[in-house]
């Protein structure tokens, strides 16, 4: 290859200009198998085999074509896929970056690309230096470099916005006083884009002001520090905020006419990880909760445009669920005032001007009871009938500081996952990804719950949940027909509102059963979550990821679909051996019940598996035959390719270069 850059992963290149592309194949090496060149058809397939590439799009009359097989690749399959667009037009540079990982002006040389995609497959920590002194950059870069950050340099503010924007940084450091572009206005602009809004930001500065510092806060910046910069205190202040962005903390609404203690309380929080936003009034407060959610409202008892007996009926409102609660800021040694935030239905008190102490205090105790509220609230709604007893028992020993129980039982996991997630939320607004998240869980919830699953949490965009297996075929049939209830109350919900039939919503799932430790999780004088860990939960998790490597919503392992052909059909996907475990696992995908089987169905089942059948005897090119008959007859179910694609593509392959000692194992990569 005619370049030293080191290539850390492979490079899957769809070049539609033929000049560009015959340009960028002679610059690379033929031999270097690490670089592969493709027809858009080929696309889906290859990035299915090769889920760790860097996917490299130009277009030049197919645009949007390309635009919607990057997105969909990445929202849909591969949440992680790193994907360079080029194009000859700067201008939809912005477009690009707000579906792919990077957008490169074209035309532009393979070690550019390389480069770039070097980059992108860094993990390490990003952070960006905005600052005009020269002198700053010296003393600072080199030594954040050698604690192994990746750090990014501009010289003022606007070309410090346009970096933040093309890097995507971790961590921004950024002074006031700088030519074209104020460290303020660059620093409002970095928090306003939704590429980099939740980057930390630390403003530093020789202007010390209070109402300098308020201004910083203003414009969304995390922390303020003085200069000179103490490089140890600096260093320090970076790992506190990446510690802290890895803690998922509640989000407050602070209320108040005095912006300067508004701001002081918002700026303490945040440190403690805290997600804030400020307002100085009632109309200001129902605006903003109309487009954030909030899980806390901190208020003075006197406002501009009302009291805090306002913010009592803006908790109660149906924008809030009527689930929202609030904290009163009162004077110092003021009981009337206490009394009236009080009656007014704050959960709680604090005085003014609040010490960090104090705040700190009544806040965390404050989340500690809405969260208890909240849990005892949903128990009864996620849990059946038959867990509902033990789990309680648990909680009533929990109370009284018992020691908490760990015992070993038998279940089937069952784990799904909103597969097109990262890509709805760079397409919706917040509250409309919020109300598809919560329709979809509110139909998976009552189809587990009826057939006596049991929810064990939810996290995020995915759902863990459970039957406890008493050595009863009925359980598993029935987590089995809970699969095909839920894609039938998915097409359903996709089909009842015209955005999501454009733009339909697909989920994986992965099933399987083992033993598994139910237990109590957490730190034992703060906050514990019943619920189960072991290899049987760890395999369930990866069948569900590996739904993607096949084109398909559902992976169930030998232990669950062993016994289900009586009931459903269904077709052996592969044996594979999963991250972490040496034992090959036959997994299986369910498509119909029995009885409602149609003929192209059987038909498809009967030549995938008879293709299988060959493939792993090391028959490469009978089992080609039976997946081409099986890819004519594979359900279209909104994807790019096909099970059958997938086996097409690996009998080619291995044909050309039979591996020794075959056994028909594929080992799954991916955690």
């Amino acid at each position: 290859m005619n370049t030293t850059n080191p290539l850390n992963s492979k490079l899957i290149f769809c070049i539609e200009n033929k000049d560009f592309n015959k340009y960028l194949k002679s610059t690379s090496d033929e031999t270097d198998k690490r670089i592969k060149f493709l027809e858009i058809e080929n696309i889906p397939r290859a990035v299915a085999e090769n889920p760790d590439a860097t996917l490299v799009l130009q277009s030049d009359i197919n645009e949007n074509i390309f635009f919607d097989i990057g997105k969909k690749l990445k929202g849909i399959f591969f949440k992680e896929l790193k994907v360079i667009f080029l194009s000859f037009d700067y201008l939809i540079k912005s477009d690009a970056l707000k579906g792919f990982s990077s957008f490169i002006q074209a035309p532009c040389s393979l070690e550019l690309i390389i480069e770039e995609a070097t980059r992108l497959n860094d993990h390490r920590k990003r952070i960006l230096l905005i600052d005009d002194s020269k002198l700053v950059h010296k003393n600072l870069v080199g030594p954040l470099k050698e604690k192994g950050f990746i750090v990014e340099q501009a010289f003022d503010g606007q070309e410090g916005v346009k970096t933040a924007l093309s890097t995507k940084p971790d961590l921004v450091i950024c002074d006031i006083e700088m030519p074209i572009m104020n460290g303020f206005e660059a620093c409002a602009e970095i928090r306003n884009n939704k590429v980099t809004q939740d980057c930390y930001i630390i403003m530093s500065s020789t202007l010390k002001s209070a109402e300098d510092q308020k201004k910083g806060f203003a414009a969304g910046v995390d922390e303020y520090m003085p200069k000179p910069v103490i490089f140890d205190d600096l260093l320090e202040r970076i790992n506190r905020s990446f510690a802290l962005q890895s803690v998922l903390r509640e989000k407050i609404l602070i209320i108040d006419e005095d912006e300067y203690q508004a701001e002081n309380i918002a700026n303490y929080l945040n440190k403690q990880g805290f997600s804030t936003r400020t307002c100085s009034g009632i109309n200001d407060a129902q605006r903003l909760l109309k487009k954030f959610s909030s899980d806390l409202i901190i208020s003075s008892t006197s406002l501009k445009d009302g009291s805090i007996i306002d913010v009592d009926k803006i908790c109660k409102s149906e924008q809030t669920n009527s689930d929202l609660a609030f904290i009163g800021l009162v004077d110092q040694d003021n009981e009337g005032d206490r009394r009236m935030a009080l009656n007014a239905g704050a959960k709680d008190t604090v005085a003014t001007p609040p010490t960090a102490e104090a705040l700190a205090a009544v806040v965390e105790r404050t989340l500690a009871e809405i969260r208890t509220e909240r849990e005892r609230d949903q128990f009864q709604r996620y849990v059946s009938k038959a867990s509902f007893q033990s789990a309680l028992e648990k909680s009533v020993l929990s109370e009284l500081s018992l020691p908490s129980r760990a015992e070993k039982r038998q279940a089937i996991v069952f784990f799904i996952d909103i597969a097109q997630f990262t890509g709805r939320c760079e397409r919706y607004a917040p509250e409309e990804i919020v109300s598809q998240i919560n329709n979809m869980f509110e139909s998976i919830t009552e189809i587990i719950t009826k057939n006596d699953g049991d929810i064990d949490k939810f996290m995020g965009d995915a759902c863990m949940s459970f039957w406890f297996d008493e050595g009863d075929k009925q359980s598993y049939d029935k987590c089995l027909l809970s699969i095909l209830e839920i894609q039938k109350a998915i097409k359903e919900l996709n089909d009842s509102d015209p955005i999501m039939k454009e733009d339909p919503l697909k989920v994986r799932m992965g099933l399987n059963s083992g033993d598994v430790i139910l237990c109590d999780i957490g730190a034992a004088k703060a906050r514990v979550d019943l619920t189960m860990i072991g290899d049987a939960v760890n395999i369930a998790a990866r069948l569900e990821t590996a739904c993607s490597q096949y084109f398909i919503d559902n992976l169930v392992s030998d232990s669950v679909a062993k016994d289900a052909k009586d009931q459903f059909s269904i077709r052996i996907i592969d044996r594979i051996k999963v991250y972490g475990k040496d034992t090959p696992v036959a997994v299986y995908e369910i498509i119909n019940e029995v009885e409602n089987t149609s003929q192209k169905e059987n038909d498809l089942i009967k030549h995938f598996e008879k293709g299988f059948e060959a493939y792993t005897k090391g028959k490469f090119s009978a089992g080609l035959k039976h997946f081409q008959k099986s890819k004519s007859l594979e359900i279209d179910r909104g994807y790019p390719s096909t099970p059958s694609d997938v086996y097409i593509s690996r009998c080619e392959m291995l044909e050309k270069s039979p591996p020794e000692n075959w056994d028909g194992t594929w080992i799954l990569e991916s955690k």
